[in-house]
């Protein structure tokens, strides 16, 4: 396992990495526009930049759908087994995810700086909404810290969710690949609204979670692990074939 677990990770890491570099940069040109427009032409109105947090978290969740698959087919094709490029796959991700939101920490700070003298605009990320009540403050080094952990632990979740997904429609025929995609939207907003109306009090996990940001970054890494776990149970019997 060692001596194809390091050229695998180095591979799996260097693509994710390539992607979430270009998504970086479109996310930096929209902060650019963001401050353009709100320090040389908002200065009358209020304007708000939360989005970067979310934004990556979206953009790991996409990417993880598209590399699962053909990394897999690689690593298999180079005699890497199915156990050691899927653990080389988590931890590639997880790597990436933390370089991301370092590197997301630091563009938010940069343009928090440049619009702190206007008093019309605000930026903040997940951390600032929820633990600093959105105020118009800049945040301690240890506080960015903070930020990027939780975001660190959001963009791992995300990613391995839609490593889930990738692996579920791989092991699904047409009509039921087709009967999930539909039930998945329903699934997501239907089940919240149906464990409220079944009398269950969610209320008390979310003020945990807003407790502290260590509450929501274990609750990342617990739903992360779960997904994991199933990933590796649908990937295990997978009939990897190649690409059609």
């Amino acid at each position: 396992m060692k001596t194809s677990f390091k050229p695998a990770f180095r591979y799996q890491f260097v693509n994710f990495l390539k992607s979430a570099a270009v998504f970086y940069l479109i996310i930096v040109v929209i902060t650019t526009a963001f401050l353009i427009v709100s320090v040389h032409f908002a200065a009358d109105s209020s304007m708000s930049f939360t989005g970067n947090g979310n934004a990556f978290a979206i953009g790991m969740f996409v990417v993880a759908i598209v590399y699962i698959r053909s990394d897999l087919r690689l690593c298999l094709q180079f005699g890497v087994s199915r156990r050691t490029a899927f653990i080389s796959e988590i931890l590639a991700v997880l790597s990436v995810s933390a370089i991301l939101a370092v590197a997301g920490e630091l563009l938010t700070a940069i343009t928090q700086v440049v619009v702190l003298s206007n008093p019309n605009s605000f930026v903040g990320d997940v951390y600032q909404l929820i633990y600093m009540d959105a105020a118009r403050v800049l945040p301690t080094f240890g506080q960015h810290m903070l930020s990027a952990l939780i975001n660190t632990g959001m963009f791992f979740c995300a990613s391995l969710i839609g490593m889930f997904f990738s692996l579920l429609f791989w092991r699904l025929n047409k009509l039921w690949t087709i009967v999930v995609a539909i039930a998945i939207p329903f699934a997501i907003n239907g089940v919240p609204i149906l464990l409220v109306r079944l009398g269950f009090n969610l209320n008390p996990f979310i003020e945990w979670i807003a407790s502290s940001p260590f509450c929501f970054a274990l609750t990342s890494l617990t739903i992360a692990a779960a997904a994991a776990l199933i990933d590796w149970l649908l990937l295990r019997r997978a009939n990897i074939k190649a690409r059609k």
